[in-house]
């Protein structure tokens, strides 16, 4: 939240003044310079299907930055200006830095594999969920490994080099990436239509046709999704569309809730729509969703 909410926040925004500018370009410079922190921004973040792409939108907006805008409209004199682009210039070539450090061990030096012996196990992850991006036992290949803690996904250099399942490993990791553009496309998509948006999102194999596969889908990701069509979604009258949104009323849990903090609840995650049919069937479902959690 930090990072996203704030230290680009601040850089994107052209109300900011030049010294909130420049602290945070300062900072983004330390940052930088870390090639752990950079592969962890990206795998934890660009290649999960919930969080926000925060290492792409971090070199947009250092770009932008290294490109530059007039002194007078960032309220600045010509030198302040030419300082902060050429800060947001060294940020930018201390990314590529670190990304041709941590890819240095990407290389598998021929002789040194022969070498190895037949006892020597390649990093492997037998649990390693594309989805995600997150592996269950821990490890994924490159040596990148995930804390016990918080789950977060830490790269650290392997002392022996990559074998070729470790580089599969990293293929995978693409594929996930890959994958979240296809989700962020359907995305935008079902926030345009709805039908369009779910009809790609089901031929990508991203989400099954089921009911409670969709309900929970709304729920996951009603953050990013329009609430007005998620609402035209729940109040549709054709069947399947019905059978969505009583799935998605019954995956909210009301037990021990005052009636309106469960209205609010229910209200939170879309828009009702505007017809008085549509809201009949919605407020008759939570209705009955209400009593069945409170029935004692």
């Amino acid at each position: 939240v930090l990072f996203r909410e704030i230290f680009l926040t601040i850089l994107e925004t052209s109300t900011s003044s030049f010294r909130h500018k420049w602290l945070v370009i300062q900072t983004l410079a330390k940052i930088s310079a870390d090639a752990q922190i950079i592969v962890d921004l990206f795998i934890n973040y660009d290649c999960s299907m919930r969080s926000a792409n925060i290492f792409e939108r971090l070199v947009i907006v250092l770009s932008r930055a290294a490109q530059g805008r007039q002194a007078d409209e960032l309220g600045c004199s010509p030198t302040e200006e030419h300082n902060l682009r050429m800060k947001g210039l060294e940020c930018l070539v201390s990314i590529l830095k670190c990304m041709v450090e941590w890819s240095n061990n990407l290389y598998v030096n021929p002789h040194l594999q022969s070498n190895l012996g037949p006892d020597s196990k390649p990093l492997h992850d037998n649990n390693y969920d594309q989805d995600s991006g997150r592996s269950s036992s821990g490890y994924v290949g490159n040596g990148i490994r995930r804390t016990d803690s918080s789950g977060s996904i830490n790269s650290y250099h392997s002392n022996s080099g990559l074998s070729s399942e470790s580089s599969k490993n990293v293929i995978d990791f693409e594929l996930v990436r890959q994958r979240k553009e296809l989700f962020e496309k359907g995305i935008d998509l079902f926030n345009q239509n709805s039908k369009k948006g779910l009809s790609y999102l089901y031929e990508k194999n991203l989400l099954n046709n089921e009911p409670e596969d969709i309900a929970q889908f709304f729920h996951s990701y009603q953050d990013i999704l329009d609430k007005t069509i998620i609402g035209d979604c729940l109040g549709n009258e054709d069947n399947h569309f019905k059978q969505i949104m009583y799935a998605y009323v019954d995956q909210l849990d009301f037990t021990n809730m005052e009636f309106l903090a469960a209205l609010r609840k229910f209200l939170s995650g879309f828009r009702l729509p505007g017809e008085a049919q549509k809201i009949d069937r919605l407020m008759e479902k939570f209705a009955a969703r209400f009593c069945e959690c409170n029935s004692q």
